[in-house]
């Protein structure tokens, strides 16, 4: 009798084993629901970009900042999220020298509408306060459409609108590829392009204090178009060229919630740029990291 029960407690968990590798799992974002209006959610961000320029030196764009998002619901049939930047650290340096951003600081503190597209990425922006925030239009533009632009619908490209209850199940790849993205690397900057291909990989799904957490990583190849204005010693100097490499990034994604808890991604590029008529190479890295805060 007890080897029978001990069989069919094996069984039993064996089978619970299987049934759990078949459960299929969703990562769009719950915060565009109806029933989640006036909802917040909270995340502390930290980004990177570094690369050098042979006849100037080391430059760095680096900042922090939290972002504190607010669904507010459909306006002209698409999705609107109130965002408000606070806490805004910035660390810019062109060789050695540290380059002040004073739109950065000002955006602390002041909300902006964005509105999102179908694709889940942001369409246009305005600020909250139109009258008194009119000045930080190009400063909310360059904070969200820049080399760092984000996904607000569907961060993990894992459905599309027409089959949101389609899920992926540990194991389970899936790919996607971004067209021409255009961005803005600095806020004077001409637009610069982007293709991308990325494959994602669901890991694991495990319990943590009654909640399920995923796994997922994700991979890629990465084509840029870039055009960036710099100024240096008061003077803009304007570098274009082209670059490839890879993405690889690592999210921890709350399920039944339907948001990330933390994210990091780094980028890794090379290529051939020209400034002043003349050519050099260089490598870029972008270095991004974000954490749900609560």
């Amino acid at each position: 009798m007890k080897n029978i029960l001990t069989g069919s407690v094996f069984i039993f968990f064996i089978s619970l084993a299987f049934c759990d590798e078949d459960e299929k799992y969703i990562f769009i974002l719950k915060i565009s629901n109806e029933d989640n209006i006036d909802k917040e959610i909270k995340y502390h961000t930290y980004r990177e970009l570094s690369f050098t320029i042979p006849s100037i030196g080391y430059i760095k764009y680096a900042s922090s900042f939290n972002e504190k998002m607010k669904y507010v619901g459909k306006k002209e049939g698409v999705h609107v999220i109130e965002s408000t930047l606070t806490d805004l650290v910035t660390t810019n340096t062109v060789a050695n020298i540290e380059i002040m951003d004073p739109y950065w600081e000002a955006m602390d503190g002041a909300p902006c509408h964005l509105y999102i597209d179908r694709y889940g990425t942001v369409d246009h922006i305005e600020p909250v306060d139109k009258a008194e925030h009119h000045y930080l239009q190009e400063a909310f533009d360059a904070a969200f459409n820049g080399m760092f632009e984000k996904n607000y619908l569907n961060p993990l490209y894992c459905c599309d609108e027409t089959e949101k209850t389609a899920g992926k199940i540990i194991g389970e790849s899936w790919t996607h590829s971004n067209d021409s993205s255009k961005f803005y690397f600095t806020m004077n900057s001409p637009p610069s392009f982007s293709w991308t291909e990325e494959t994602y990989k669901l890991i694991k799904v495990k319990d943590r204090r009654g909640k399920k957490i995923a796994t997922i990583q994700a991979s890629g190849t990465l084509i840029v178009d870039a055009n960036i204005k710099l100024n240096i010693l008061g003077e803009d100097r304007f570098i274009k060229g082209r670059v490839v490499g890879t993405v690889d990034g690592k999210w921890r994604w709350d399920v039944e919630a339907g948001y990330a808890i933390n994210v990091r991604q780094i980028i890794n590029l090379q290529g051939d740029f020209e400034m002043d008529d003349e050519t050099f190479f260089t490598k870029l890295t972008r270095d991004e990291s974000l954490k749900l805060l609560k």
